[in-house]
């Protein structure tokens, strides 16, 4: 028994170079882990059976919640009738290809003028970059100065909240007219 004490005393000690040459630890004192119980896969069947019970009953006392209807979806019943649609046009085969041409003519156009206003952008970018650098070489101070944001190209006021209180029966009289609550409220 001494030794196991002094063994402990041993283990709770340790040395270091220093001005504090000796430091304690924490006691360690620990147990072997519990053997699992194995559990009957039947009782653990039934168990969750009757918790089942349990739930459905405090749920049929408390009732079915109220469900809260979709008015968005709602639409009017002369809109859903199969005789307002829009009957197919027949066209002959030259118009449908007239179509088809035009289309192809205007879908060329717009992608030239995209290409067109990409290369714009591009050259612009490479010019703004390259007279950047040839001012940095110049000066620094200047390219600095050229690099600030101008706070005049887009002038923004944002008028933040007010310190004044707020107006007495400002609600009532709404500038944009009468406003009447109709929400619905469920539970």
């Amino acid at each position: 028994m001494a030794s196991l004490q002094s063994l402990q005393l041993i283990r709770s000690f340790f040395t270091r170079s220093g001005g504090l040459a000796f430091r304690a630890t924490q006691v360690l004192r620990a147990e072997p882990p519990k053997k699992k119980k194995r559990a009957d896969p039947k009782q653990e069947m039934m168990r969750q059976q009757r918790l089942l019970k349990k739930l459905k009953k405090i749920q049929f006392k408390m009732g079915d919640p109220e469900m809260k209807p979709i008015t968005e979806f709602m639409v009017d019943r002369k809109l859903q009738e199969d005789d307002r649609k829009r009957e197919k046009v027949d066209i002959d085969f030259e118009e449908s290809e007239r179509r088809a041409r035009l289309q192809k003519k205007w879908s060329r156009y717009r992608f030239d003028q995209h290409v067109a206003e990409t290369n714009l952008i591009k050259t612009a970018m490479r010019s703004q970059q390259k007279a950047l650098e040839e001012l940095r070489k110049e000066s620094e101070e200047l390219y600095q100065a050229a690099i600030r944001p101008d706070p005049a190209l887009f002038p923004i006021h944002i008028t933040g909240p007010t310190h004044t209180p707020p107006i007495d029966g400002y609600s009532n009289v709404s500038p944009d007219g009468e406003y009447i609550d109709i929400t619905k409220q469920y539970k």
